[in-house]
């Protein structure tokens, strides 16, 4: 009995130091966001070099705004900024398979964090998580993926679009484009 709460009590110090940085990884979630919203960055501006827009009849669009949104939380209310600034941009480098390089990195924070400090995003949230429950039964039949994820979409950004969450991210979509030039 000895044996088993010596080993709880080793488990809830790990805990308690992992949780408080005091292992040195206390911060890693800016990381973790980072490479979320690098991953979904690229995902967007691929599909904006193909079509010259970022199409949010796409599902694979409105999860990715979706992702991006999600991954951009954690600039808000950060308490150590710096360190947390600093592990999201690399971070994004990373999940943008350096699409985000080191010079724009900082450019492309201060866009998003604007953005969530400025604008209610919950919409695209919520148009993420339908247009994900839809993409889940698409992959099964192609000719069902067609046709369901295609009125799923349109309703999803018919709704979307009207809101000014969206139209701030489209706009802020732009503006980091802007900053990618020929990259690919």
């Amino acid at each position: 009995m000895r044996k088993i709460s010596s080993i709880f009590a080793v488990l809830a110090l790990f805990v308690l130091t992992a949780s408080c940085g005091i292992l040195g990884g206390g911060n890693a979630n800016g990381s973790v966001n980072g490479q979320a919203s690098g991953a979904a960055l690229k995902s967007l501006y691929t599909q904006y070099k193909t079509d010259g827009r970022v199409d949010l009849t796409n599902l694979n669009n409105i999860i990715s705004m979706a992702q991006l949104v999600n991954g951009i939380q954690g600039l808000k209310n950060v308490e150590e900024k710096s360190k947390f600034y600093g592990d999201f941009a690399a971070g994004l480098i990373l999940g943008s398979n350096n699409l985000v390089t080191q010079q724009t990195s900082k450019p492309v924070t201060g866009t998003l964090q604007t953005l969530v400090n400025g604008t209610d995003l919950t919409a695209i949230a919520a148009a993420g998580l339908a247009a994900a429950a839809q993409s889940q039964p698409a992959q099964q039949t192609q000719q069902a993926a067609a046709t369901t994820g295609s009125n799923v979409a349109n309703t999803v950004a018919a709704i979307s679009e009207t809101t000014a969450g969206v139209s701030n991210t489209l706009s802020s979509l732009a503006t980091i484009f802007s900053l990618f030039g020929g990259n690919q």
